[in-house]
């Protein structure tokens, strides 16, 4: 039995405890099927999102946007009632890292525990109020080599790419020297290598720092063989462009995964196309390797007022730090650590080119010990080791085995390390407490959208067939009408305040049609208008992203 499949029978042991304390246990029911012991593979992901979709059709609509190059759907499932396209919306993201079947699944549930919980009265209401579109899959030709016979983290897609821009495609791929279905990692013996063994466990590599004395004996490569002899290993095999790498925003050209230019993909593509087209979208959230919720992002004065800011505005970074606030009460203790966005990615993207407020979450990480800090070779492997360990997870390293090698002939060579997938991805009967949480949070962001109303409606005959008419355009919401950077870029849809006349009327003083500035959070802004005539008249004001609100005004 491999590692990877030992993990995967403690899972199944979990998950069987889980099912029998959950018989006795109904409220906390999960509302996944009965059979799902595993993260779900393609197929089994979109067998879910159908049953949700036939479950509930009066507030869901299942949709493919594309097909990959490896013949794999980019599914969305759009959750509310009603005029979907004219109430605020969050889009939640899952699949951003082909590695990161966790970030998938907790999308993926999320849109199962609302849709589940819909009968209640404050989910109902919620879902009259706001629209969610759930993507919960964008790496899916990557995310599926967790299924294959040969597993390795893979991040990109199915489309053909010279990862290492050599003029030839696909000749340094992933080989298994050891044969157990795992590529791990590969240690050399030498004295000119620079990784040493952790001194408090041998089974860990770690950097030799000679300014401390430390000197180096081994070369760590990752498991495989230099097929195209460029003294890389595994550097050009069958995966492709990685989504997290192909966006628009400080696309990195010519870095490995970027692509040919940016959003050249079918996924990036699909995703950004539906996007923009989504007006109403005020937030997005997404599971990756990013992480602005543990902690907000730290205003920068200088890139945030560049002629093209590449640092998130003032009044955003405010929003950032409320919403994190948020997440913080939800997740205690368990919430991962932050972490900055990379370029090209999307969670970046979804802020500076689509101009909405992102927040993104890698969902869980393993737990540090609290004297991390003092641990001079402090390592995330060794802390995953002691967590496993806690946890009796004892069977995701892989011991290091002497290993026949074309490439170092009469050397000691060994295979091993940690198993793929492991630190990336919770034991899958973890998992529910997790998504949990997540859901928790994301329905409190929803119900801090920014809400467009209209208070102190007031109407004075100031004689001579004249009237004044004045009124508060008030966010009810939390959360500002647009971000700072939204409001610069035109995919952001502005607040307008329209005033509709009939044929005897005219307006003496005030715009029959203004753009509104964006209005923070529990915040107003007073209009009047002189008006000549009588009759009825209608004031109507909003946004997709705030909801509109209309009035009927008799003079």
């Amino acid at each position: 039995m491999t590692i990877l499949n030992k993990i995967k029978f403690f899972t199944v042991c979990c998950f069987v405890f889980a099912s029998l304390f959950l018989l006795v246990n109904p409220a906390t029911s999960n509302p996944r099927a009965a059979d799902d012991a595993d993260y779900p593979n393609h197929a089994r992901l979109g067998q879910r999102l159908q049953n949700l979709n036939s479950s509930f059709p009066g507030i869901t609509s299942l949709k493919s946007l594309a097909t990959t190059e490896g013949n794999k759907d980019i599914w969305l499932l759009i959750i509310g009632s009603g005029d979907i396209a004219n109430k605020p919306a969050i889009a939640v993201v899952g699949g951003v890292l082909g590695n990161h079947l966790l970030g998938s699944e907790l999308a993926l549930q999320f849109a199962e525990r609302v849709l589940h919980a819909s009968s209640e009265e404050n989910i109902r209401n919620l879902l009259d109020s706001v629209s969610f579109y759930v993507f919960p899959d964008m790496s899916p030709d990557a995310r599926e080599q967790y299924f294959r016979p040969l597993q390795y983290e893979r991040l990109g897609n199915a489309n053909p790419t010279d990862l290492d821009r050599d003029g030839r495609i696909g000749e340094d791929g992933y080989d298994d020297l050891n044969n157990d279905g795992l590529i791990t990692m590969m240690r050399i013996k030498d004295p000119t290598g620079n990784w040493m063994q952790h001194p408090d466990d041998e089974r860990i590599m770690v950097k030799a720092r000679p300014a401390k004395g430390e000197k180096g004996d081994y070369l760590l490569f990752s498991e495989g063989i230099d097929n195209d002899k460029d003294g890389q290993f595994n550097e050009d095999g069958e995966e492709g462009v990685f989504f997290n790498r192909n966006f628009s925003f400080k696309y990195p050209v010519f870095e490995r995964g970027a692509g040919e230019h940016a959003v050249s993909e079918i996924e990036t593509r699909a995703i950004a196309d539906f996007l923009f087209d989504a007006k109403n979208v005020f937030a997005v959230i997404s599971f990756g390797e990013a992480n602005n919720l543990t902690s907000p992002l730290v205003y920068n004065e200088r890139d945030a007022s560049a002629r093209i800011h590449t640092g998130w505005k003032k009044n955003d970074i405010e929003t950032n730090e409320k919403i994190s606030h948020l997440y913080n009460k939800h997740l205690g203790e368990r919430a991962p650590a932050a972490a900055p966005g990379s370029d090209g990615d999307f969670f970046q993207w979804a802020y500076f080119h689509y101009g909405r407020f992102s927040f993104s979450t890698q969902g869980w990480q393993v737990p540090r010990p609290e004297n991390d800090n003092e641990d001079e070779h402090a390592s995330e492997e060794l802390a995953f080791l002691r967590w496993a360990e806690e946890n009796q997870l004892d069977n995701v390293f892989l011991p290091w085995t002497s290993v026949e090698h074309p490439d170092f002939p009469g050397r000691l060579v060994e295979v091993g390390g940690i198993a793929p997938f492991v630190m990336k991805n919770p034991p899958y009967a973890m998992v529910d407490t997790i998504a949990k949480m997540h859901t928790a949070f994301i329905l409190d962001v929803a119900r801090l959208r920014p809400q467009i109303d209209i208070i102190n409606l007031e109407t004075e005959n100031l004689g001579r067939n004249l009237h004044r008419i004045s009124l508060d355009v008030i966010n009810k919401g939390s959360v500002p009408t647009a971000s700072e950077t939204g409001e610069l870029l035109r995919w952001m849809q502005k607040t307008v305040l329209r005033v509709s006349l009939n044929e005897g009327q005219s307006l003496i003083s005030g715009s029959p049609v203004e753009v509104m500035g964006s209005i923070d959070g529990h915040s107003l802004e007073t209009r009047s208008w002189l008006v000549r005539g009588r009759g009825d008249l209608t004031i109507r004001v909003g946004s997709e992203a705030s909801g509109f609100r209309e009035v009927k005004v008799a003079l």
